[in-house]
């Protein structure tokens, strides 16, 4: 997986960067008139921050950044703390089961509807959603591994720094 994130931080951050660029460039298309009008920017934004989004919930839970509420699970007892944990994985599994399958359908779905300013395949926007529940689903399999096996509960922080 530590691959996988070395992949997709260049991605993000380059995501981003363009989404930065285009809200910029339409910023400045809207001050001087001189300019031509970016009318798709507001869609592009969207559709980056989304895609950001999708990217960076694998990267975040990863390196141990991702949102965690962990007050419950370690205010039991050590040997609860582990079944809890278990739990939690699995229910974390189920629900990137169901970002997989039913993302497949929203990218099925909507192979012949565009979007309405820049004309892409809205499917190509949907796909960011089965990524991400594979993504989830990677690593929390192997979260619930460390747990079944007694290894680390909770994923080691790394450096989060792009």
């Amino acid at each position: 997986m530590s691959y996988l994130v070395r992949v997709l931080k260049p991605i993000i951050v380059f995501l981003f960067l363009a989404m930065a660029l285009i809200t910029f460039v339409a910023t400045m298309a809207r001050l001087f008139p001189v300019l031509p009008s970016i009318y798709w920017s507001g869609e592009a934004t969207r559709y980056l921050n989304f895609w950001i989004t999708c990217l960076g919930i694998g990267v975040a839970l990863h390196t141990g950044a991702h949102f965690s509420l962990t007050i419950v699970i370690e205010a039991l007892p050590a040997p609860l703390q582990r079944i809890a944990t278990i739990i939690s994985h699995v229910g974390v599994l189920i629900l990137a089961a169901v970002l997989i399958h039913f993302g497949i359908q929203m990218i099925t779905w909507n192979f012949d509807q565009l979007s309405a300013a820049m004309e892409i395949p809205m499917s190509y926007i949907y796909a960011g959603i089965p990524i991400c529940g594979a993504l989830v689903f990677l690593q929390s399999s192997i979260f619930l591994v460390r747990a079944l096996l007694g290894k680390e509960i909770r994923p080691a922080a790394e450096d989060v720094s792009l």
